[in-house]
C-alpha cells in the first residue's frame, strides 16, 4: 500500500523492499494501448509510419515504478483506453 497512488508520473512513496521514502522513477514501456492505437491509426488510412506514432509518445506508454535505491519495481501503472 502506498501513501499515494502511482499514475503515470514520479511520486513520493515508501519502497516496500528497502523500507526507505523515495521518490519514484519512472520509466515508460509499450503496452496494450499503444499497440491499439497504432492498429486504429492504420486502419484510419494513416500509413507511411504515421500509425506508429503512439510508440514515440509517453502518454500511450505503461508507466513503470522503481526504485531508484534497490532497483526493484514498485508497481506497473498500465494504459487503458478509459482514462
Amino acid at each position: 500500500i502506498y501513501e499515494t497512488e502511482l499514475f503515470c508520473y514520479p511520486a513520493l512513496t515508501t519502497c516496500p523492499f528497502c523500507k526507505t521514502q523515495v521518490t519514484t522513477h519512472v520509466t515508460y514501456r509499450v503496452g496494450g494501448l499503444v499497440w491499439l492505437m497504432c492498429f486504429l491509426l492504420a486502419l484510419c488510412g494513416l500509413f507511411l509510419g504515421c500509425c506508429l506514432i503512439p510508440f514515440f509518445v509517453n502518454y500511450f506508454k505503461d508507466a513503470h515504478h522503481a526504485c531508484p535505491r534497490c532497483q526493484r519495481v514498485l508497481h506497473i501503472h498500465r494504459r487503458t483506453c478509459c482514462e
